[in-house]
């Protein structure tokens, strides 16, 4: 069984996994730019992600601030709590029942006000391979990927994010990385399904309430902007 050990530094709560590296002293390294790094695009100004490389091996960085001000979603993260930390605590969980399919997560520090992370830090693995994005035809993946998902569902984890950059081909197959299941789990899970029906034409073997509701709500949407002339997404 791993331990996560929990300590208080700085203002920020402190997760780390029983390794002997000083993650936090990375960290501070890196603010001060005596560890430099690749930076990685992230999609969205409130976030920071580099790929870096301490003592040969890579690792990737990342700071999170991105907080979405819309009063129902503070009401979410107020009742459910920071987000990453309880990531880690479950990924560890999955590790322990056999997970080997998506990127490890070694340090997570949270800045914290009234149940809310204002900043949080993580260092996690840089899995090595081929992402799909750089591959012109994945269709051969499409009964690799969705066996992957369905995995990672039964392990209690979820991607909620699903497209092409977040899989990894390596020598040891299909990897997902860059978990983001926040909120309600069946949720994230049904939103995994609709995007592998979506985007790679892959139905679920099971179709929940909460899927036939997302998807619902999806078509409706679809019309809603169509009607009003404006850019769909499906």
């Amino acid at each position: 069984m791993q331990k996560i050990i929990t300590t208080k530094r700085n203002g920020y709560f402190v997760y780390q996994k029983q390794i002997d590296i000083d993650f936090a002293q990375i960290i501070d390294d890196y603010i001060q730019g005596k560890i430099t790094g690749q930076i990685l695009n992230s999609g969205n100004v409130e976030r920071s992600v580099a790929r870096i490389t301490v003592n040969d091996k890579h690792y990737i960085i990342k700071c999170e601030k991105e907080r979405d001000r819309r009063l129902e979603k503070r009401i979410m993260r107020v009742i459910s709590g920071p987000y990453f930390s309880r990531l880690f605590h479950r990924l560890v969980r999955a590790q322990d029942q056999g997970c080997q399919i998506t990127n490890d997560i070694y340090f997570v520090a949270e800045k914290i006000r009234f149940r809310e992370a204002l900043e949080t830090w993580i260092i996690a693995e840089y899995v090595e391979g081929t992402v799909l994005s750089e591959i012109n035809d994945i269709k051969p993946y499409y009964t690799e990927i969705s066996k992957l998902i369905n995995k990672l569902h039964s392990y209690g984890l979820a991607s909620n994010d699903i497209h092409a950059g977040n899989f990894v081909l390596t020598e040891s197959g299909l990897k997902i990385i860059d978990l983001s299941d926040f909120g309600n789990f069946a949720i994230c899970k049904a939103n995994d399904l609709v995007a592998l029906k979506r985007f790679y034409g892959i139905e679920p073997e099971k179709k929940s309430v909460v899927y036939r509701f997302i998807s619902l709500r999806n078509q409706i949407r679809h019309w809603s902007r169509k009607m009003r002339g404006k850019k769909t997404r499906l």
